[in-house]
């Protein structure tokens, strides 16, 4: 039979389908079991398991050590560590950490991988800082050397060794410090474990024998987390060592600086317990040890557990918790090294946003600063501070310094107003307010929170400089909502100074060398509540300051009103206005009332361009006084230079604009025109147009009637936005006059810029008992007149309050100045207004308020309104005197800011 068709036999099964159904069973059973088994006793099992133990049986013990220690025991154990002792402890954990910065370098070495010393350096300051205070080094300090390695150029591989490498040398430096400490003081640890001396020797010795042993084998490999490490030779295990040595020896030095005075403990005496804590906080995986390495501190070391604790709490700030901060503020700027060029540009976007906002916030913290030195100068300093300042200090000058830090306190609450306006004064008074603060906190108790405090906003103020760039005084700002804030801070001060103090010793009040903190609280309260009085003195008593404002030159001002668009520029000529000239011969008029810089109209300038660097330049100068700016009847074809320039409007009403071409005489809708025209002319009225070369002589006929009808108004001459009775100012213009047989019963004042092509009306007054239709004669034939001399457009002046919105969802404003337009007829017929100036068929233009939204809008229109009536008015703000100026040459009227 051929070989592939040799048949085998079978072997019987053994497999486990081929058993009977028990023996199945049974042997399931078994392997369960076994699993069971190895996994109950699987290592890492148990060694977490020992680790919850061995955390559990520390938390029992520190709560039976711990019972009955107080808090404020634990703060004044704190409280007295000295300086130079902190000093000493910062200096040995640096130590400490140059040995591991020393792991770092020969763990690489080890490893065989090669980075730049100071990338070593960083990344091993970084790990171990991270280890000790997250535990779990390898996770912890691995990932940050995976981070940092990897963009060096090394492997996984190679980070997990450099890893391993160091965990293996600090533990074997533990183990040479235990070992040199049970040979140099074997009777260590008696109180602790009960081991006599002579087996602590024992102990030591043999430690200290196999550790040498173990160095003098060469080439030895370790398998550690699947890793396979080559440890080093004789040379390197004993630079290991001693680096082991000298970061745990100096380590446990800095805790040993800090140690309670009374302890009786030398320092080799001290490093056996030490490393025995080290173990026990390592082997309990909890973050830096905490809890097993203070049990053994406290089972150990001589002392009360208050004391002995508040040294480990100062002990855990110095050497964790600083290193830790230092590492993790370190691996953030490195983290964010590779991105600078895109971070680079992250201050010139952020920037823009937070500098508006600078003033605001800094005027927040200088109040919370003032609030601070106010209230803290009414509680008591804690004594270890008073301790701090007796020997140098001499008490009177702790006790002026105490009061002085309440009085910078309560100016700089002041000064803070101002700080918020951008006012240059405020900025310098808070500079040196806050450095005054910061060493009077300093001397009055050591209060280094205040001082830091103060300090940080100095330093702030300094870096914003540029923000504080208005005029003004440091006081001037200051509202009676902030009176009533900076009086409800002193009154806090006051209220926790009783609080806190209970009975005061009134009689040592004005002792300087008493040395009680209750009048002590005394005296800062009433320093407190004198700056706030002479504020409020000054605030009610302030003089009114100097006029400061320049008179244009003469011939400037009439060339530019000359050469005008706008006829309302002949407002200039009033004398009741402050001028903003540019490098063009462009200007703006204006007023200020209370800090509101109202100018009257658009700019005048020849250019758009022009008006738009004048309207930037009005606002900056109402920035630079200390004020906000605003424009009175601005026109709608200059709104979109005001809305670049950050401004916001409300609708005053609308201006009543003739266009001559379209009116006429003829036809059977002027019908009722020629009948006014007859109807006067019947009554013996007749119209002229007086020049202005001829007003001089005029103007003693119409005073009369200007008195007349003065005499029959409510309340005294409007200025500002519309001209009053000045021969100075009426004799440079001309005017329409109707004569009743030969005398003048009625006349208009005319508003024209050089032979540009619209023409106003100013002034416009009459006298008593006219013939009826007298003043629609007036306008009929000044009307006809000028569209024969060639103007285009004939201004009837402002309807106010014509044409606002009054829906439910239109702004406020406009809501109530509609309602007011309907229903306030029995103040001002404004209905009626519009209703006589419709008849001639005008163009209605809106005019408007702009304004940058900083005040409220029923605070610029109260000032508005002062302006305009010619009221109340301080001296600083009274208008330029204005020169005799020449009439203008006339000139080509530029194109309008409407386009």
């Amino acid at each position: 039979m051929p070989a592939a068709a040799r048949i085998v036999p079978a072997m019987p099964s053994s497999a486990p389908s081929e058993l009977p159904r028990s023996a199945r069973r049974a042997l399931a059973r078994l392997r369960a079991f076994a699993a069971s088994k190895k996994a109950l006793f699987n290592p890492r099992r148990l060694g977490a398991l020992a680790a919850l133990g061995l955390a559990g049986a520390v938390a029992v013990l520190l709560v039976d050590m711990l019972e009955g220690v107080a808090a404020s025991d634990v703060a004044s154990a704190v409280g007295a560590t000295s300086g130079l002792a902190l000093v000493a402890a910062a200096a040995a954990s640096a130590g400490s950490y140059a040995a591991l910065i020393g792991f770092e370098r020969l763990a690489l070495h080890q490893a065989g991988a090669r980075v730049a010393p100071r990338l070593a350096a960083l990344t091993g300051f970084i790990s171990w800082s991270f280890t000790f205070v997250l535990g779990f080094g390898i996770v912890t300090g691995g990932a940050v050397r995976l981070r940092r390695y990897g963009r060096a150029g090394l492997t996984t591989g190679e980070t997990l060794r450099v890893t391993l490498f160091g965990t293996v040398f600090f533990w074997l430096g533990i183990v040479g410090l235990a070992g040199l400490s049970l040979l140099g003081a074997p009777g260590t640890l008696l109180p602790l474990v009960g081991l006599p001396a002579p087996a602590g020797f024992a102990l030591g010795l043999a430690i200290t024998l196999a550790l040498a042993v173990w160095i003098a084998r060469d080439g030895r490999t370790l398998r550690l987390g699947g890793q396979s490490l080559t440890l080093p030779g004789a040379r390197t295990g004993l630079a290991i060592v001693a680096l082991g040595v000298a970061d745990t020896g100096l380590a446990g030095l800095g805790l040993w600086w800090v140690l309670p005075a009374d302890t009786a403990l030398a320092f080799h005496l001290f490093l056996p317990i030490f490393a025995m804590a080290t173990v026990a906080g390592v082997v309990s995986h909890a973050p830096g040890g905490i809890g097993a390495f203070e049990a053994v501190i406290l089972l150990s070391v001589p002392g009360e557990p208050s004391a002995l604790l508040g040294s480990l709490l100062v002990f855990r700030l110095v050497y964790y918790v600083a290193p830790f901060s230092l590492g993790a503020l370190a691996f953030a700027l490195a983290e964010l090294a590779p991105q600078r060029r895109r971070l680079s540009a992250v201050p010139l976007m952020v920037l823009p946003v937070l500098r508006p906002l600078a003033p605001v916030l800094i005027s927040l913290a200088a109040f919370a600063a003032g609030a601070v030195l106010v209230v803290s100068g009414a509680l008591p300093a804690a004594p270890w501070r008073m301790n701090a300042l007796s020997p140098p200090v001499p008490l009177p000058l702790v006790e002026a310094a105490h009061v002085a830090a309440s009085l910078c306190g309560a100016a700089l609450l002041v000064a803070a107003a101002g700080l918020k306006r951008q006012v240059r004064a405020s900025h310098r008074a808070a500079l040196v307010l806050l450095a005054a603060g910061a060493v009077f906190s300093l001397l009055r108790g050591f209060a280094i929170e205040a001082a830091t405090i103060c300090g940080a906003l100095g330093v702030a103020l300094v870096l914003a400089r540029r923000q504080f760039d208005r005029a003004g005084s440091a006081f001037q700002t200051v509202t009676l909502r902030r009176l009533g804030a900076i009086a409800a801070i002193i009154l806090a001060g006051i209220a926790a100074g009783f609080a806190t103090h209970g009975d005061i010793e009134w009689h040592n009040t004005l002792d300087l060398a008493a040395g009680s903190d209750g009048p002590r609280a005394v005296r800062a309260s009433l320093g407190a509540m004198a700056v706030l009085a002479l504020l409020v003195a000054f605030r009610a008593l302030r003089p009114a300051g100097p006029a400061s404002a320049d008179a244009p030159g003469t011939a400037r001002l009439a060339a530019a009103v000359a050469h005008a668009a706008d006829p309302n520029a002949n407002l200039a000529f009033l004398g009741d206005k402050r001028f903003l000239f540019d490098g063009e011969g462009g200007f703006i008029m204006y007023q200020v009332q209370r800090g509101t810089h109202l100018a009257m109209g658009d700019p005048v300038a020849s250019t758009r361009a022009g008006a738009a660097d004048l309207i930037w330049r009005f606002r900056e100068l109402a920035h630079a006084n200390g004020g906000e700016p605003a424009f009175y009847q601005v026109s709608a074809g200059a709104l979109p230079l005001y809305i670049e320039a950050g401004f916001t409007f409300i609708k005053l009403g609308e201006e009543a604009v003739v266009d001559l071409s379209l009116f006429s005489m003829t036809g059977s809708r002027a019908s009722r025109y020629r009948q006014m025209v007859a109807r006067a002319e019947r009554a013996g009225l007749t119209f002229e147009i007086v020049p202005a070369s001829a007003a001089e002589a005029l103007l003693p006929t119409l005073k009369p009637i200007s008195d007349d009808w003065l005499s029959r108004q409510i309340g005294r001459e409007k200025g500002f936005s519309i001209g009053f009775w000045d021969e100075a100012y009426l004799a440079r213009f001309d005017h329409a006059v109707v004569r009743a047989a030969g005398v003048p019963v009625a006349f208009a004042t005319l508003w024209r810029c050089g032979e540009g092509p619209e023409a106003a009306i100013d002034l416009m007054r009459y006298g008593p008992d006219l013939p009826g239709g007298t003043m629609d004669y007036l306008f009929i034939s000044l009307i006809n007149a000028l569209k024969e001399r060639g103007v285009a457009r004939l201004s009837l002046g402002m309807a106010p309050l014509s044409g606002l919105a009054e829906h439910h969802l239109a702004p406020a404003w406009s809501r109530v100045g509609a309602t007011v337009y309907r229903c306030g007829g029995a103040f001002f017929n404004f209905s009626g207004l519009r209703d006589y100036k419709a008849k001639f068929k005008p163009d209605w233009r809106p005019r408007f308020l702009a304004h940058t939204g900083a005040r409220s809008v029923a605070r610029i229109m109260l000032d508005t309104t002062l302006i305009v009536s010619r009221g109340p008015r301080r001296q600083d703000t009274q208008a330029s005197p204005l020169p005799s100026i020449p009439q203008a040459a006339p000139a080509p009227a530029p194109a309008p800011l409407t386009g």
